[in-house]
């Protein structure tokens, strides 16, 4: 299911693999929606690496017949999201300032159509953030950006539906959160 691609860089690193990838359409318009490789180290892969696995990948002529992988392939669950968000929460934050305003200070949250919405939502909420309105027309994964003519939240647009909310903060991820 749909992960954010922090969540990958985190696996990667976690888990000890060798690579990692991300089926992704990022914060740019569906045309480009694509994947993205990572290394082990959970970084995305250098130009050259990438570029090697290009040209291996453009020799497959069948891509019922791969080779199988050392190891295996492991798809990321709700234990890497458990792991996750115990990581995430080491995040140095002021506690206190949650604490005074986490009941009080209501929160729109969209993930602009991607990866994020449970997982983002799930981190606001361990977070001590109680009041979170999720932006319905925006929070199901759809690599169409129905909502939106560019799904990436430095535009102001994008904020449209949220602003009828009416929260006291408004908060959107990219697709890859």
């Amino acid at each position: 299911g749909p992960h954010p691609t922090p969540e990958l860089s985190f696996a990667v690193m976690h888990l000890h693999t060798y690579a990692g990838i991300m089926i992704t359409a990022s914060h740019n318009s569906k045309e480009y929606n694509g994947y993205k490789l990572y290394g082990e180290d959970g970084g995305q892969l250098p130009p050259k690496p990438a570029d090697e696995i290009v040209r291996e990948r453009q020799e497959v002529t069948d891509i019922f017949h791969i080779k199988k992988v050392a190891g295996g392939i492991k798809k990321i669950g709700s234990e890497i999201d458990k792991e996750y968000l115990n990581q995430v929460k080491t995040i140095p934050i002021n506690r206190d300032l949650i604490k005074e305003w986490g009941d009080k200070l209501t929160i729109s949250f969209t993930p602009l159509h991607g990866a994020g919405g449970d997982l983002g939502s799930k981190a606001l909420k361990e977070a001590g953030f109680n009041k979170i309105l999720t932006v319905k027309e925006q929070f199901k994964p759809d690599g169409t950006f129905p909502t939106v003519k560019y799904p990436n939240p430095e535009f102001h647009e994008v904020f449209k539906i949220s602003e009828s909310y009416g929260a006291d903060v408004e908060l959107a991820v990219d697709p890859d959160s």
